[in-house]
């Protein structure tokens, strides 16, 4: 009598995972170098080195940087996002902001420098404070060889006060919000008059913090970026 073969239960072995073909690619990481092309289109942009409407070329960038179009395509996208560069047939050009974005960009400013200069007046330590008393004379001065350096003085000085607020995830936002301020192209438009009450403010904020009166420097604060837009919609539109 012959036996029937015993058959061998099939094993049960889990379906091998497909790839999910939704799923996003994880992101690449920024090289050093597309960061560095990137903070450095910012800052001519916001300066007012490369004026609203003009065209970038990624050829003459890369060429005036050293650097292959790859980091300057990125930072081209980055900039896009920020909201400072706009794609227009196929080219790159400065963004142009409008009266309405200036000024949501100002209200933004008003709350998140006021409360920077309100927690630097708390928290700051005694090295910032010297900081930020040594630039009394520089933003306090009527002399036109130190006015030639005001617009980058007046950022140098406003980021000593930020800093102090001890928030870095506070001064990120302000960094991030910082696409249309004082340049050089700003500084031209302001007469002796407004000059001088800009320096006032200056002087005030300095003493305010200084003195650890952090609502007065928080008001200060304030009434000096109201100042400012005030100047920018008259000068400017």
């Amino acid at each position: 009598m012959t036996q029937n073969p015993v058959q061998s239960e099939p094993v049960e072995r889990a379906p091998a995972e497909a790839p999910a073909r939704d799923a996003a690619p994880p992101p690449r990481p920024r090289t050093r170098r597309s960061e560095e092309v990137y903070w450095t289109l910012r800052r001519e942009i916001t300066a007012g080195v490369l004026r609203p409407n003009a065209a970038l070329v990624e050829d003459e960038i890369a060429a005036r940087l050293g650097v292959s179009r790859t980091p300057v395509r990125e930072s081209m996208q980055r900039l896009e996002a920020d909201g400072l560069i706009d794609s227009h047939r196929r080219r790159w050009i400065v963004h142009e902001h409008t009266q309405d974005e200036i000024v949501q960009l100002y209200e933004v400013r008003c709350g998140l420098e006021s409360h920077a200069a309100r927690l630097a007046g708390r928290r700051a330590t005694p090295e910032q404070l010297e900081v930020i008393e040594g630039w009394r004379p520089r933003m306090t001065a009527h002399d036109p060889a130190v006015l030639n350096d005001r617009a980058r003085n007046n950022d140098s000085f406003h980021d000593a006060i930020n800093a102090a607020s001890g928030n870095l995830r506070l001064l990120a936002a302000i960094q991030a919000n910082r696409l249309f301020h004082f340049n050089t192209r700003l500084a031209a438009l302001y007469s002796p008059d407004e000059l001088a009450r800009s320096s006032r403010q200056h002087d005030e904020l300095i003493t305010a913090v200084c003195a650890r009166d952090a609502e007065r420097a928080a008001t200060t604060a304030r009434e000096h970026v109201e100042f400012s837009l005030e100047l920018i919609l008259r000068k400017l539109f």
